[in-house]
């Protein structure tokens, strides 16, 4: 096998189990949050509705070709050494398995950004501060940008690598509405864990 063709069948590989595996927890956490209250139905984010529609069909159209077709994106490769490729695969892997981590400890407390009006009302919900959200405010978004990028940075072509900084980008700004939502459903609770736990990058050798 050409080391071409492995970075090939990893890129899909991970990009397959990710996409599974987050759609899995997805249905199962909104499952959840529907067989203990019927007002749980919310509108997508603008945001990522505006990301979606912008660069999400360039993004898949890359991924797309290169999978199926990738002598026509040739020209648009990035001249990656392989040992930093064979990097980014890992790091893809761990990227997956924080985020997935994250969704499983958060449960059915999962919401969108531009659900506040009904995550404010739900009585049921708790401050998660367990699991990976004891190191940083937002694992999820944590585990997926590194994902995401790093297995771009595999497939090493900007077709794939452009968009998919843009979309990291769109979506990270919504993440300020998310923590105002918190703080108007959690109030002083949610203030306090803000000021003891960052919001990405993590207090090495911190103890609490």
């Amino acid at each position: 096998m050409s080391s071409e063709l492995f970075f090939r069948a990893a890129f899909a590989i991970l990009l397959l189990v990710f996409l599974i595996s987050v759609a899995c927890m997805r249905y199962l956490t909104r499952r959840s949050a529907e067989q203990s209250s019927s007002d749980r139905k919310g509108q997508h984010s603008r945001m990522r509705i505006v990301a979606v529609a912008l660069f999400a069909p360039l993004w898949w159209g890359g991924i797309i070709l290169y999978v199926v077709l990738p002598s026509r994106i040739g020209f648009l490769s990035i001249p990656l050494p392989n040992w930093f490729r064979l990097i980014m695969v890992c790091v893809a892997a761990l990227g997956m398995s924080f985020a997935l981590w994250a969704f499983r400890t958060l449960g059915r407390n999962w919401v969108h950004a531009l659900e506040a009006p009904q995550f404010v009302r739900r009585k049921d919900n708790v401050l998660v501060t367990n699991g990976p959200y004891h190191y940083v405010r937002n694992p999820i978004y944590l585990g997926a940008f590194t994902f995401i990028l790093a297995v771009t940075l595999v497939a090493a072509n900007w077709l794939l690598v452009l968009p998919a900084l843009a979309l990291v980008t769109i979506i990270y700004m919504q993440i300020g509405k998310e923590e105002k939502m918190l703080i108007d459903r959690f109030g002083d609770e949610y203030r306090e864990y803000m000021k003891r736990t960052p919001r990405f990058i993590p207090k090495l050798g911190s103890r609490r």
